[in-house]
Protein backbone atom coordinates (compact mmCIF):
# COMPACT_ATOMS: atom_id res chain seq x y z
CA UNK A 1 0.00 0.00 0.00
CA UNK A 2 0.98 3.46 -1.25
CA UNK A 3 1.88 5.63 1.53
CA UNK A 4 -0.01 9.21 2.01
CA UNK A 5 2.71 12.14 2.09
CA UNK A 6 1.88 15.69 3.83
CA UNK A 7 4.36 18.29 3.85
CA UNK A 8 6.52 15.71 2.33
CA UNK A 9 6.82 13.33 5.08
CA UNK A 10 4.94 10.11 6.12
CA UNK A 11 2.32 10.65 8.59
CA UNK A 12 3.86 8.34 10.80
CA UNK A 13 6.63 10.37 11.44
CA UNK A 14 5.13 13.48 11.66
CA UNK A 15 2.62 11.66 14.74
CA UNK A 16 6.22 10.44 16.34
CA UNK A 17 7.36 14.11 15.84
CA UNK A 18 4.39 15.30 17.18
CA UNK A 19 4.22 13.01 20.53
CA UNK A 20 7.72 14.04 21.34
CA UNK A 21 6.88 17.66 21.08
CA UNK A 22 4.09 16.76 23.54
CA UNK A 23 6.39 15.55 25.75
CA UNK A 24 9.01 17.44 26.06
CA UNK A 25 6.23 20.07 26.46
CA UNK A 26 4.56 18.12 29.48
CA UNK A 27 7.72 17.96 30.73
CA UNK A 28 8.50 21.60 30.73
CA UNK A 29 4.69 22.61 32.00
CA UNK A 30 5.91 19.53 35.02
CA UNK A 31 9.32 21.29 35.57
CA UNK A 32 7.82 24.59 35.59
CA UNK A 33 4.82 23.57 37.96
CA UNK A 34 7.15 22.19 40.62
CA UNK A 35 9.31 25.35 40.13
CA UNK A 36 6.74 27.27 40.70
CA UNK A 37 5.64 25.64 43.91
CA UNK A 38 8.88 25.83 45.30
CA UNK A 39 9.21 29.45 44.57
CA UNK A 40 5.77 30.49 45.57
CA UNK A 41 4.09 27.99 48.26
CA UNK A 42 6.79 29.60 50.86
CA UNK A 43 6.39 32.89 49.60
CA UNK A 44 2.85 32.86 50.68
CA UNK A 45 3.15 31.33 53.77
CA UNK A 46 5.73 33.89 55.09
CA UNK A 47 2.59 36.76 53.20
CA UNK A 48 0.16 34.99 55.29
CA UNK A 49 2.37 34.91 58.69
CA UNK A 50 3.61 38.79 58.38
CA UNK A 51 0.10 39.69 58.01
CA UNK A 52 -0.89 38.07 60.83
CA UNK A 53 1.76 39.64 63.32
CA UNK A 54 0.90 42.86 61.81
CA UNK A 55 -2.56 42.74 62.45
CA UNK A 56 -1.63 41.23 66.56
CA UNK A 57 0.46 43.95 66.70
CA UNK A 58 -1.99 46.68 65.14
CA UNK A 59 -4.62 45.42 67.80
CA UNK A 60 -2.16 45.59 70.45
CA UNK A 61 -1.46 48.86 70.11
CA UNK A 62 -4.63 50.20 69.59
CA UNK A 63 -5.86 48.85 73.00
CA UNK A 64 -3.11 50.22 74.66
CA UNK A 65 -3.69 53.33 73.22
CA UNK A 66 -7.56 53.15 73.99
CA UNK A 67 -6.62 52.08 77.44
CA UNK A 68 -4.30 55.35 77.88
CA UNK A 69 -6.64 57.79 76.38
CA UNK A 70 -9.69 56.55 78.23
CA UNK A 71 -9.41 55.85 81.61
CA UNK A 72 -12.98 56.30 82.92
CA UNK A 73 -14.08 53.08 80.36
CA UNK A 74 -15.73 50.24 82.26
CA UNK A 75 -15.64 46.63 81.82
CA UNK A 76 -18.55 44.10 81.73
CA UNK A 77 -20.39 42.55 84.03
CA UNK A 78 -20.57 39.20 82.50
CA UNK A 79 -17.00 38.63 82.48
CA UNK A 80 -15.69 40.21 85.64
CA UNK A 81 -16.50 40.84 89.36
CA UNK A 82 -18.61 44.03 89.90
CA UNK A 83 -15.54 45.58 92.07
CA UNK A 84 -13.62 45.55 88.72
CA UNK A 85 -15.04 48.75 87.21
CA UNK A 86 -12.66 50.47 89.38
CA UNK A 87 -10.29 48.66 86.52
CA UNK A 88 -6.72 50.73 86.69
CA UNK A 89 -4.68 48.49 88.24
CA UNK A 90 -3.06 51.34 90.73
CA UNK A 91 -5.25 52.40 93.68
CA UNK A 92 -4.58 55.55 95.37
CA UNK A 93 -6.35 54.56 98.50
CA UNK A 94 -4.51 52.40 100.06
CA UNK A 95 -4.05 52.02 103.64
CA UNK A 96 -1.83 54.26 105.68
CA UNK A 97 -2.64 56.84 102.67
CA UNK A 98 -4.42 59.88 103.43
CA UNK A 99 -7.41 60.47 101.66
CA UNK A 100 -8.51 64.48 100.92
CA UNK A 101 -12.11 63.76 101.24
CA UNK A 102 -11.92 61.48 104.27
CA UNK A 103 -9.13 62.90 105.93
CA UNK A 104 -11.07 64.87 108.81
CA UNK A 105 -13.63 61.93 109.14
CA UNK A 106 -10.79 59.70 110.39
CA UNK A 107 -11.33 58.07 113.22
CA UNK A 108 -8.91 59.55 115.76
CA UNK A 109 -5.90 57.24 116.75
CA UNK A 110 -6.16 58.06 120.59
CA UNK A 111 -9.71 57.06 120.89
CA UNK A 112 -10.37 53.14 121.15
CA UNK A 113 -13.31 50.86 119.62
CA UNK A 114 -14.65 48.17 122.73
CA UNK A 115 -16.99 45.96 123.25
CA UNK A 116 -17.03 44.30 119.80
CA UNK A 117 -19.47 42.10 119.10
CA UNK A 118 -19.99 41.11 115.21
CA UNK A 119 -23.81 40.66 114.58
CA UNK A 120 -23.48 39.28 111.10
CA UNK A 121 -21.17 39.16 107.82
CA UNK A 122 -21.66 41.73 104.97
CA UNK A 123 -20.64 42.43 101.67
CA UNK A 124 -17.67 43.61 102.38
CA UNK A 125 -16.74 41.89 105.96
CA UNK A 126 -17.89 41.69 109.24
CA UNK A 127 -20.67 43.74 110.69
CA UNK A 128 -20.06 44.40 114.41
CA UNK A 129 -22.28 46.27 117.60
CA UNK A 130 -19.65 48.27 119.51
CA UNK A 131 -18.77 51.02 121.75
CA UNK A 132 -16.73 54.20 121.42
CA UNK A 133 -14.48 55.66 123.62
CA UNK A 134 -12.37 59.19 123.40
CA UNK A 135 -9.24 59.94 125.42
CA UNK A 136 -10.06 61.57 128.61
CA UNK A 137 -13.81 60.37 128.59
CA UNK A 138 -13.97 59.12 132.08
CA UNK A 139 -17.03 56.79 131.45
CA UNK A 140 -18.75 58.14 128.70
CA UNK A 141 -19.01 55.73 125.30
CA UNK A 142 -20.95 55.95 122.33
CA UNK A 143 -22.62 52.85 121.07
CA UNK A 144 -21.75 52.50 117.25
CA UNK A 145 -21.76 49.97 114.33
CA UNK A 146 -18.85 48.92 112.60
CA UNK A 147 -18.76 47.54 108.82
CA UNK A 148 -15.22 46.46 108.39
CA UNK A 149 -13.02 45.80 105.59
CA UNK A 150 -12.58 41.84 105.12
CA UNK A 151 -8.42 41.30 105.83
CA UNK A 152 -8.75 38.92 102.18
CA UNK A 153 -9.89 41.85 100.29
CA UNK A 154 -8.37 42.17 96.99
CA UNK A 155 -7.61 45.69 95.94
CA UNK A 156 -10.46 46.49 93.85
CA UNK A 157 -12.90 46.02 96.99
CA UNK A 158 -10.34 47.80 99.01
CA UNK A 159 -11.20 50.92 96.63
CA UNK A 160 -15.15 49.99 96.73
CA UNK A 161 -14.85 50.09 99.98
CA UNK A 162 -12.97 53.50 100.46
CA UNK A 163 -15.51 54.64 97.54
CA UNK A 164 -18.33 53.83 99.78
CA UNK A 165 -17.14 55.99 102.76
CA UNK A 166 -16.54 58.85 100.31
CA UNK A 167 -20.30 57.83 99.04
CA UNK A 168 -21.01 58.37 102.65
CA UNK A 169 -19.79 61.76 103.22
CA UNK A 170 -21.04 63.16 99.81
CA UNK A 171 -24.25 61.89 99.18
CA UNK A 172 -25.74 60.41 102.74
CA UNK A 173 -26.38 64.38 103.91
CA UNK A 174 -30.72 63.45 104.21
CA UNK A 175 -32.13 62.65 107.43
CA UNK A 176 -33.78 59.82 106.09
CA UNK A 177 -30.54 58.07 104.89
CA UNK A 178 -28.04 56.57 107.24
CA UNK A 179 -24.97 58.57 108.03
CA UNK A 180 -21.33 57.99 109.03
CA UNK A 181 -19.72 58.82 111.93
CA UNK A 182 -16.56 58.14 111.54
CA UNK A 183 -14.11 56.16 109.17
CA UNK A 184 -10.28 54.14 109.25
CA UNK A 185 -8.31 54.39 106.20
CA UNK A 186 -5.08 54.59 107.73
CA UNK A 187 -4.74 51.54 109.86
CA UNK A 188 -6.20 48.04 108.96
CA UNK A 189 -8.52 46.69 108.61
CA UNK A 190 -10.29 49.69 107.06
CA UNK A 191 -13.38 50.81 109.17
CA UNK A 192 -16.62 52.61 108.11
CA UNK A 193 -18.07 53.87 112.21
CA UNK A 194 -22.14 54.56 112.24
CA UNK A 195 -24.19 55.69 114.90
CA UNK A 196 -25.77 52.79 116.73
CA UNK A 197 -29.86 52.59 116.57
CA UNK A 198 -32.55 50.95 118.64
CA UNK A 199 -34.39 49.26 118.22
CA UNK A 200 -32.62 48.63 115.09
CA UNK A 201 -33.49 46.72 111.60
CA UNK A 202 -36.85 47.26 111.27
CA UNK A 203 -37.87 43.82 109.80
CA UNK A 204 -36.88 42.46 113.45
CA UNK A 205 -38.36 45.55 114.65
CA UNK A 206 -42.28 44.59 112.98
CA UNK A 207 -41.49 41.11 114.21
CA UNK A 208 -41.46 41.66 117.90
CA UNK A 209 -44.38 43.91 117.41
CA UNK A 210 -46.23 40.38 116.73
CA UNK A 211 -45.49 39.92 120.63
CA UNK A 212 -48.01 40.88 122.84
CA UNK A 213 -46.20 40.88 125.95
CA UNK A 214 -43.36 43.24 124.79
CA UNK A 215 -46.14 45.58 123.34
CA UNK A 216 -47.87 45.65 126.61
CA UNK A 217 -44.23 46.77 128.17
CA UNK A 218 -42.81 49.14 125.59
CA UNK A 219 -45.41 51.15 123.84
CA UNK A 220 -43.12 51.53 121.09
CA UNK A 221 -44.30 48.18 120.16
CA UNK A 222 -47.69 49.25 119.59
CA UNK A 223 -47.62 50.20 115.79
CA UNK A 224 -51.43 51.66 114.14
CA UNK A 225 -52.39 53.03 110.52
CA UNK A 226 -50.74 56.32 110.96
CA UNK A 227 -47.19 55.04 112.04
CA UNK A 228 -47.07 52.92 109.15
CA UNK A 229 -47.65 56.35 106.99
CA UNK A 230 -45.38 57.70 108.79
CA UNK A 231 -42.75 55.26 108.38
CA UNK A 232 -43.60 55.06 104.87
CA UNK A 233 -43.35 58.35 104.15
CA UNK A 234 -39.89 58.90 105.21
CA UNK A 235 -39.08 56.41 103.57
CA UNK A 236 -40.14 57.95 100.42
CA UNK A 237 -38.25 61.13 101.31
CA UNK A 238 -35.19 59.23 101.47
CA UNK A 239 -35.84 57.59 98.19
CA UNK A 240 -36.96 60.89 96.47
CA UNK A 241 -33.89 62.36 98.19
CA UNK A 242 -31.29 59.75 95.76
CA UNK A 243 -33.39 59.93 92.64
CA UNK A 244 -34.34 63.38 92.33
CA UNK A 245 -30.98 65.34 93.72
CA UNK A 246 -28.41 63.08 92.57
CA UNK A 247 -29.94 60.78 90.30
CA UNK A 248 -29.17 57.24 92.04
CA UNK A 249 -31.23 54.12 92.70
CA UNK A 250 -31.07 52.54 96.06
CA UNK A 251 -31.65 48.89 94.45
CA UNK A 252 -32.93 47.15 96.93
CA UNK A 253 -35.56 48.51 99.27
CA UNK A 254 -37.32 46.01 101.97
CA UNK A 255 -37.80 46.71 105.86
CA UNK A 256 -34.30 44.33 106.11
CA UNK A 257 -32.38 47.65 105.19
CA UNK A 258 -34.53 50.18 106.94
CA UNK A 259 -33.37 51.27 110.47
CA UNK A 260 -35.94 52.61 113.22
CA UNK A 261 -34.97 54.59 116.29
CA UNK A 262 -37.01 54.75 119.23
CA UNK A 263 -38.99 57.92 118.02
CA UNK A 264 -39.75 56.06 115.24
CA UNK A 265 -38.10 57.85 112.57
CA UNK A 266 -36.05 55.99 110.04
CA UNK A 267 -33.33 55.85 107.95
CA UNK A 268 -32.54 53.97 104.93
CA UNK A 269 -29.47 51.86 104.90
CA UNK A 270 -28.12 49.12 102.51
CA UNK A 271 -26.64 51.56 100.46
CA UNK A 272 -23.91 49.45 98.76
CA UNK A 273 -25.54 49.16 95.12
CA UNK A 274 -26.51 53.42 95.07
CA UNK A 275 -22.57 53.94 96.07
CA UNK A 276 -21.25 51.57 93.66
CA UNK A 277 -23.99 53.62 91.13
CA UNK A 278 -22.30 56.82 92.34
CA UNK A 279 -19.01 56.29 91.37
CA UNK A 280 -19.22 54.43 87.96
CA UNK A 281 -22.44 56.07 86.35
CA UNK A 282 -24.64 52.46 86.31
CA UNK A 283 -26.17 49.37 88.07
CA UNK A 284 -24.05 46.74 88.99
CA UNK A 285 -25.71 44.35 87.08
CA UNK A 286 -24.15 40.88 88.97
CA UNK A 287 -24.80 42.57 92.31
CA UNK A 288 -28.29 43.78 91.31
CA UNK A 289 -28.66 40.42 90.44
CA UNK A 290 -28.10 39.43 93.54
CA UNK A 291 -31.96 40.82 95.18
CA UNK A 292 -33.99 38.68 96.22
CA UNK A 293 -36.77 38.08 93.47
CA UNK A 294 -39.81 39.14 95.47
CA UNK A 295 -38.44 42.37 95.68
CA UNK A 296 -37.54 42.89 91.80
CA UNK A 297 -40.15 44.78 89.58
CA UNK A 298 -41.01 42.99 86.10
CA UNK A 299 -39.19 44.87 83.82
CA UNK A 300 -35.88 44.33 86.23
CA UNK A 301 -36.57 40.24 85.89
CA UNK A 302 -37.20 40.07 82.23
CA UNK A 303 -33.98 42.00 81.40
CA UNK A 304 -32.33 43.79 84.33
CA UNK A 305 -33.62 47.20 83.94
CA UNK A 306 -33.08 49.40 87.18
CA UNK A 307 -34.31 52.59 87.49
CA UNK A 308 -36.68 55.14 90.10
CA UNK A 309 -39.95 52.93 88.90
CA UNK A 310 -37.99 49.66 89.80
CA UNK A 311 -37.95 51.03 93.33
CA UNK A 312 -41.31 52.49 93.50
CA UNK A 313 -42.22 49.04 92.78
CA UNK A 314 -39.82 47.74 95.65
CA UNK A 315 -41.46 50.22 97.59
CA UNK A 316 -44.70 48.71 97.20
CA UNK A 317 -43.79 45.64 98.51
CA UNK A 318 -42.29 47.50 101.77
CA UNK A 319 -45.68 48.95 102.47
CA UNK A 320 -46.90 45.36 102.40
CA UNK A 321 -44.00 44.02 104.54
CA UNK A 322 -45.12 47.21 107.31
CA UNK A 323 -48.65 46.55 107.78
CA UNK A 324 -48.28 42.83 107.98
CA UNK A 325 -45.65 43.28 110.65
CA UNK A 326 -42.79 41.65 108.39
CA UNK A 327 -44.82 39.40 106.50
CA UNK A 328 -42.89 37.50 103.42
CA UNK A 329 -44.32 38.84 100.35
CA UNK A 330 -45.96 36.16 97.73
CA UNK A 331 -45.53 33.68 100.63
CA UNK A 332 -47.36 30.83 98.50
CA UNK A 333 -45.85 31.34 95.24
CA UNK A 334 -42.38 29.89 94.09
CA UNK A 335 -39.19 32.91 93.19
CA UNK A 336 -39.44 31.05 89.55
CA UNK A 337 -43.09 31.69 89.19
CA UNK A 338 -43.37 35.63 89.90
CA UNK A 339 -42.63 37.02 86.31
CA UNK A 340 -45.53 34.61 84.33
CA UNK A 341 -47.48 35.87 87.30
CA UNK A 342 -47.11 39.06 86.82
CA UNK A 343 -47.19 39.15 83.19
CA UNK A 344 -50.93 38.05 84.40
CA UNK A 345 -51.24 41.64 86.30
CA UNK A 346 -50.85 39.28 89.19
CA UNK A 347 -50.73 41.47 92.31
CA UNK A 348 -50.73 40.51 96.24
CA UNK A 349 -53.96 40.18 97.89
CA UNK A 350 -55.04 43.06 100.25
CA UNK A 351 -53.66 42.41 103.61
CA UNK A 352 -56.51 41.98 106.52
CA UNK A 353 -55.50 45.23 108.32
CA UNK A 354 -55.08 47.16 105.49
CA UNK A 355 -57.34 49.82 104.31
CA UNK A 356 -58.35 50.40 100.80
CA UNK A 357 -56.75 53.58 100.75
CA UNK A 358 -53.21 52.20 101.63
CA UNK A 359 -53.74 49.27 99.40
CA UNK A 360 -54.52 51.35 96.06
CA UNK A 361 -50.91 53.13 96.90
CA UNK A 362 -49.46 49.14 97.00
CA UNK A 363 -51.13 48.82 93.57
CA UNK A 364 -49.97 51.96 91.99
CA UNK A 365 -46.54 51.07 92.94
CA UNK A 366 -47.35 47.63 90.93
CA UNK A 367 -48.26 49.20 87.50
CA UNK A 368 -47.30 46.65 85.15
CA UNK A 369 -45.91 50.10 83.17
CA UNK A 370 -42.98 52.00 84.41
CA UNK A 371 -44.08 55.22 83.32
CA UNK A 372 -47.48 54.40 84.58
CA UNK A 373 -46.09 54.29 88.45
CA UNK A 374 -46.07 57.43 90.60
CA UNK A 375 -42.59 59.40 91.56
CA UNK A 376 -41.26 59.22 95.32
CA UNK A 377 -42.55 62.99 95.11
CA UNK A 378 -46.12 61.88 93.78
CA UNK A 379 -46.06 59.41 96.41
CA UNK A 380 -45.02 61.61 99.41
CA UNK A 381 -48.10 63.87 98.64
CA UNK A 382 -49.65 61.09 98.55
CA UNK A 383 -48.86 59.43 101.53
CA UNK A 384 -49.02 62.96 103.47
CA UNK A 385 -52.53 63.41 102.45
CA UNK A 386 -53.87 59.59 103.90
CA UNK A 387 -51.49 59.87 106.74
CA UNK A 388 -53.71 62.75 107.66
CA UNK A 389 -57.37 60.54 107.99
CA UNK A 390 -55.07 57.59 109.00
CA UNK A 391 -55.98 55.93 112.35
CA UNK A 392 -53.64 56.23 115.03
CA UNK A 393 -55.92 53.75 117.58
CA UNK A 394 -56.13 50.43 116.78
CA UNK A 395 -53.28 48.13 116.37
CA UNK A 396 -51.83 46.46 114.22
CA UNK A 397 -51.34 42.58 114.99
CA UNK A 398 -50.46 39.14 113.77
CA UNK A 399 -51.68 35.86 114.73
CA UNK A 400 -48.40 34.14 114.66
CA UNK A 401 -45.08 34.83 115.77
CA UNK A 402 -42.15 35.43 113.04
CA UNK A 403 -39.87 32.43 111.97
CA UNK A 404 -37.01 33.35 111.02
CA UNK A 405 -35.93 30.19 108.75
CA UNK A 406 -39.35 29.82 107.21
CA UNK A 407 -39.22 33.54 106.21
CA UNK A 408 -35.64 33.29 104.89
CA UNK A 409 -36.80 30.07 102.60
CA UNK A 410 -39.84 32.15 101.61
CA UNK A 411 -38.22 35.34 100.38
CA UNK A 412 -34.38 34.06 99.79
CA UNK A 413 -32.89 36.65 102.32
CA UNK A 414 -30.22 35.38 104.61
CA UNK A 415 -30.71 37.68 108.31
Amino acid sequence: MTPVYVSHMPISVLMSMESLQILSNNSTWELYQNEFGVITIPALLSASTILVVFIILWKTLRKGSKKRTDPSRTVTDDTVPDWAVNEGAIYENTPGLRDSVLEKWELPSEWCIQDRVILCMGHYGPISRAHLKGEGIANEKQEVVLKELSESASPGETQDFIDLMRFHVQVCNHDNLVKMLWCRTETSPLCLVLKAVRPGNLLRFLWRSREGGLTAKDPIYKITEKQVYSMATQVASGLEYLSGLHNLVHGFVAACNVLIHHDLSVQLCGLGLAASMHRTGRMPARRAAQVPIKWQSPERLAEGSVSEKSDVWSFGILLYEIVTLGAPPYPNTEPQDLLPKHQKTFHMEQPDQCTDSLYEVMRICWRWDPSERPSFTDLMKKLQNNMSRADDMKLLTATDSANQSDYEQITGIIL
